[in-house]
C-alpha cells in the first residue's frame, strides 16, 4: 500500500474534522530518516512524515520501502506528559522525576522486530498486504493518598487482522517522584502478595501458585476500583492467548497498604 492512499484512510477514520479539512490541501511527505532498518536481503526501509501547507502535520509517521510500499505506520507516542490529570496534579520537582523515568524507559516496543515481521509478512502477501501499525501511550490509572499509578498501553498489530495490546504499571511516590517497587505497596513478604493477588482465581492451590509464580510486577495494573494482573501471551504454559487476572480491593484488605489503596479510602 502506497503512502498517499494510506493517508486518505487514516485521515478518514478519525472522528475529529480537522484532518477532514487538512486532506484537501496539498500535503507533502518529508524523508525523516533514511536506513532506519537493513534487512537480510539487502532492502532497507525509510521514515517518512507528511506535512500540510498550513504547517500541521500527521500524527504519525510511516516506514516505507524503495518502491514506495508502506510497511508499518507508527502513531507518535503520547507521553506522560500529556496526562493533564493525574501528572498535571503533580508539582513541578516530582513531574520532572517522573518525566525522567520515562524518558530513559523509552519505548516499550521493538521497532527493528516489527519492522523485519513487516517486511516478512509483504513478501508473503504480496499486493493483498495491508500495513500493520503500532502506538504508545502513557497515562494515569489511580492515584492514593501517597501513591501515584501509570499505565503505559502499546498497542501493535504487525498483522491488522491480529493486534495486541500490552500494558506496563508504574507507580511513583507523589511527594517525591521517586519510582516505587510493586511489592514495597504490600504490608507482607513478595510471596504472600503474589499468593493474595493469585488468590483472585480460585481455590485451586495448583492454578494459585502457577499464576503466583507468573506474575509480573510491569504487568500489574491499578485502577481506582480494582487491580488488574495481565499475563500476556506465552507467559503461562499452555495458554497461547493473554489472560487478566481481576482482583478487587477488598480482597487485599490487610495485604495491600493503606497509602497505597486508590481511590483516596485508606484504611485506618
Amino acid at each position: 500500500m502506497k503512502r498517499r492512499l494510506l493517508s486518505l484512510i487514516l485521515c478518514g477514520l478519525m472522528l475529529l474534522g480537522g484532518c477532514g479539512r487538512q486532506a484537501v490541501q496539498e500535503e507533502i511527505w518529508e524523508l525523516e530518516e533514511k536506513n532506519v532498518a537493513t534487512f537480510s536481503d539487502g532492502e532497507t526501509v525509510d521514515r517518512w512524515r507528511g506535512y500540510f501547507e498550513n504547517g500541521l502535520q500527521e500524527p504519525w509517521s510511516v516506514y516505507e520501502l524503495a518502491d514506495g510500499t508502506v510497511l508499518l505506520t507508527e502513531d507518535d507516542v503520547v507521553s506522560v506528559e500529556s496526562d493533564t490529570a493525574g501528572y498535571g496534579s503533580l508539582t513541578e520537582e516530582v513531574q520532572a522525576a517522573v518525566s525522567a523515568w520515562y524518558q530513559g524507559e523509552g519505548k516499550y516496543y521493538d521497532l527493528s522486530a516489527l519492522l523485519s515481521a513487516s517486511y516478512t509478512r509483504w513478501q508473503e502477501q504480496g499486493e493483498s498486504f495491508v500495513p500493520g501499525r503500532v502506538g504508545q501511550s502513557t497515562a494515569s490509572t489511580a492515584t492514593s493518598g501517597s501513591v501515584i499509578y501509570f499505565t503505559t498501553t502499546v498497542e501493535q498489530a504487525v498483522d491488522p487482522e491480529n493486534g495486541q495490546q500490552l500494558r506496563y504499571s508504574a507507580a511513583f511516590d507523589r511527594a517525591t517522584g521517586q519510582r516505587l517497587d510493586l511489592w514495597t505497596l504490600f504490608t507482607v513478604p513478595e510471596a504472600d502478595a503474589r499468593m493474595a493477588l493469585a488468590a483472585a482465581a480460585g481455590d485451586d492451590p495448583a492454578v494459585q501458585e502457577t499464576l503466583a509464580a507468573a506474575i509480573d510486577p510491569v504487568h500489574v495494573i491499578f485502577f481506582e476500583d480494582r487491580l488488574e494482573v495481565e499475563f500476556p501471551a506465552g507467559s503461562l504454559e499452555g495458554l497461547d492467548t493473554a489472560y487478566i487476572l481481576v482482583v478487587d480491593y477488598a480482597q487485599l484488605d490487610g495485604v495491600l497498604a493503606s497509602s497505597a489503596l486508590p481511590g483516596g479510602a485508606e484504611r485506618s
